[in-house]
């Protein structure tokens, strides 16, 4: 017979190990923080491509429609700023002043980046550590509700978001984050901006909010010249499964506007490869214009 007293003994022994667990997950997220941020500064030594893909699925995930590829690479602006321009569309449009230096073809400044914060959602209070199953430190991040109204729309988003993120045990980096959008905070609205024709430049809504899901992998780039400190983790893959509004009439991405036609698609499918290359020993970085 479990008395009162039994109870309160078997919780409370229960209680530690429960906070033990997010202990040990806070500690290794703490140090995946500081892994993350530490490789942003490894990008200066190196270039990518990266090719992206979209399509619409209906609700048995069949292509309803497929959008031309685009193809990017990483320049370097005047002021020594990164930033991604189109090389290549697959329907065979030309690439936004394709002849241009690097300041007037420059259109997005953080393309390998992800459309949440992951430095903040790896800053999650709310998180546990899973039990362990292969070669990877497994951390499963809940939304934090006490965010969702935050100011700061990236602390809203990352709040939002559920996930179970891996850690490469060597350094602690996240190799994996794979979850969805459960809450609001992501949700957003953005005047595009159109390099090419446009039927409209009204207020759209963003198409990562509640109700995505997403997968990003990350691969550890090694130094070709064997310094390890050179080595740099870069997102290989990012797959995202976003819903779709069935009565919208417009598409944008790279500075293009696509009209979609009445259809049954319930989503947006998105998936995106970067490929990554070193810059040689003693290369310098190439500026197209002086300061």
């Amino acid at each position: 017979m479990i008395t009162m007293r039994t109870l309160a003994f078997l919780l409370a022994a229960a209680i530690p190990s429960a906070c033990a667990a997010d202990s040990q997950a806070s500690a290794a997220l703490a140090k995946a923080v500081a892994a993350f941020e530490s490789n942003l500064a490894k990008q200066k030594h190196w270039n990518w491509t990266i090719t992206e893909t979209r399509g619409l699925l209906d609700k048995s995930g069949k292509s309803v429609v497929a959008f031309p590829p685009v193809t990017s690479e990483s320049v370097i602006r005047s002021n020594g700023r990164r930033c991604n321009a189109v090389t290549a569309w697959g329907d065979g449009r030309e690439p936004y002043m394709k002849d241009a230096d690097a300041d007037e073809r420059c259109q997005a400044y953080d393309a390998l980046g992800t459309p949440f914060d992951v430095a903040i959602l790896l800053k999650s209070a709310n998180a546990k550590l899973q039990p362990h199953t292969g070669s990877t430190i497994a951390i499963a991040v809940l939304p934090d509700k006490t965010k969702l109204h935050a100011p700061e729309y990236a602390i809203r988003c990352a709040a939002s978001i559920k996930a179970t993120i891996e850690l490469d045990p060597a350094g602690y980096f996240p190799v994996s984050i794979e979850g969805e959008v459960a809450e609001s905070g992501c949700d957003s609205t953005f005047v595009p901006v159109v390099h090419y024709e446009t039927a409209s430049r009204q207020p759209m809504v963003g198409q990562f909010r509640k109700g995505a899901a997403f997968l990003v992998k990350y691969a550890l780039q090694k130094d070709r010249f064997e310094n390890p400190e050179n080595s740099y983790w870069i997102s290989v893959t990012q797959h995202y499964l976003q819903p779709w509004n069935s009565e919208a009439k417009l598409l944008y991405y790279w500075g293009r506007q696509f009209r979609v036609f009445p259809n049954h698609a319930t989503h947006l499918v998105k998936d995106v490869k970067t490929t990554a290359q070193e810059f040689g020993v003693g290369s310098q970085l190439r500026f197209d214009k002086e300061p």
